[in-house]
């Protein structure tokens, strides 16, 4: 499914959501920069889709997340039309696949776009999809050869600080 986030109060572009996770925040390397607010923390709070659906997850922010006016303590699901408020900042969720955000033609929902997804499928610490144990995944080889661990680590004069 295609989103967006549509300012409601200001006249901002409108945030496609086109990655599996957004951040939003002041600080430069989020995806996402909103600078106009001092209500916003540096990393305030991340968008993830999982499946066909849409969370939302407070970073320990300051000023928190709403989601239609009610405070979130950790995550939660957005639905077309809902209202997210990060900081003082709100958007509104529409469908990206049109430019005033309405549906073209509606379709039948799935049970599997209304209901969360597994616990076991997110990180506790920032959403992120984990992939099926049957699905195979790589793991890049990191060129720092290090010692295992066992082994003692020795030390030359160089490497000690004074």
């Amino acid at each position: 499914m295609a989103w967006q986030l549509v300012p409601v109060a200001d006249d901002r572009q409108a945030v496609p959501i086109d990655k599996a996770l957004l951040f939003f925040g002041r600080h430069p390397e989020c995806d996402v920069v909103i600078t106009s607010s001092r209500k916003v923390s540096r990393k305030h709070c991340c968008l993830a889709q999982v499946h066909d659906s849409l969370l939302v997850r407070d970073l320990g922010s300051m000023n928190g997340v709403r989601v239609n006016g009610k405070t979130i303590r950790r995550e939660s699901p957005l639905n077309l039309g809902d209202t997210l408020s990060v900081g003082d900042v709100e958007f509104e969720v529409k469908d990206g696949r049109t430019k005033n955000g309405r549906k073209a033609s509606p379709k039948k929902s799935s049970k599997r776009n209304k209901q969360r997804p597994p616990k076991n499928m997110l990180s506790q610490s920032v959403p992120v999809i984990i992939p099926d144990e049957n699905k195979s995944f790589s793991v890049e080889k990191s060129i720092n050869k290090r010692p295992p661990s066992s082994a003692p680590i020795e030390l030359n004069s160089s490497d000690i600080i004074e």
